[in-house]
């Protein structure tokens, strides 16, 4: 049965990793994910371990900057003894430096998300599972694997309900938990 520690050393890894993307932060990042973990990222490619993860964030360094820590909303975390997930949709500011991102995926989703200026708040859901191993046999809680993929414009509608984000209870101001 997961206790409150566990929930809340699971959101404040959350949290760090989230903030590590500020200003592109390799030591703040590492600090949260096991070593042999997998990542699908907005970009739309996998990266396969920590060491994979580290170049990406040192290619993205001056290419593509995340303003600030996303605006989250429908953070749900469920633990099931030495595993968790975490799920969320969020707002991530980014500005890109240059001509794209390097992604054809992010490029071709990017002109749906409004912009101020030279900054597109580009829309995403996450998963993101945690061991309670941190891949050197020690019980702390890690990210093992994180997916993260565009979200639909909050005006489209959803086909089979014809609603749309912007008209379901959320609000996507709500700080990050």
């Amino acid at each position: 049965m997961p206790t409150d520690d566990d929930i809340q050393e699971i959101r404040r890894l959350h949290r760090e990793w989230w903030a590590s993307n500020r200003g592109l932060d390799v030591d703040r990042m590492r600090a949260c994910f096991a070593p042999d973990y997998l990542m699908w990222n907005l970009n739309g490619h996998p990266y396969f371990g920590l060491a994979e993860k580290e170049a990406l964030f040192r290619h993205y360094q001056g290419r593509l900057t995340p303003t600030e820590p996303p605006s989250l909303w429908d953070v749900r975390v469920s633990v099931d003894h030495d595993m968790a997930y975490l799920t969320s949709e969020g707002v991530l500011a980014v500005v890109a430096a240059g001509e794209g991102t390097g992604s054809a995926t992010l490029d071709a989703v990017a002109p749906l998300y409004p912009r101020d200026g030279d900054t597109v708040h580009v829309r995403f859901r996450e998963t993101t599972v945690f061991r309670r191993d941190d891949g050197a046999g020690n019980r702390r809680w890690k990210i093992w694997h994180f997916h993260c993929s565009p979200l639909a414009p909050a005006d489209e509608p959803r086909p089979g309900f014809g609603d749309a984000a912007d008209q379901r209870p959320h609000d996507p101001a709500e700080p990050m938990t």
